[in-house]
């Protein structure tokens, strides 16, 4: 009888210990698998930020209004001959 209890006893710390290892490990790939997927979505924000950027650098290089827009609205200037007119509020 006492073997048959060491022997359960042996066999529950056994599974125990079985049992804490497998949820520490599924713990760590949760873990793992979140961060893939931020990073996942970050790549693909990332990825379309710079489509973006490259559809302004052709735009830049071959679309004339859209050089003059750019270079009206964030540089300030004007053509030749036009005259700026600014109202106080």
């Amino acid at each position: 009888m006492r073997k048959l209890l060491l022997r359960i006893a042996l066999v529950l710390t056994l599974a125990s210990v079985a049992i804490y290892a497998f949820a520490k490990e599924l713990s760590e790939f949760n873990a793992l698998y979140r961060e893939n997927q931020r990073i996942k979505d970050k790549t693909g924000e990332l990825k379309n930020a710079n489509d973006d950027l490259q559809k302004k650098i052709e735009s830049l290089k071959n679309d004339k209004l859209y050089i003059e827009k750019v270079a009206r609205e964030q540089l300030g200037m004007i053509k030749q001959g036009e005259k700026v007119y600014k109202f106080e509020e």
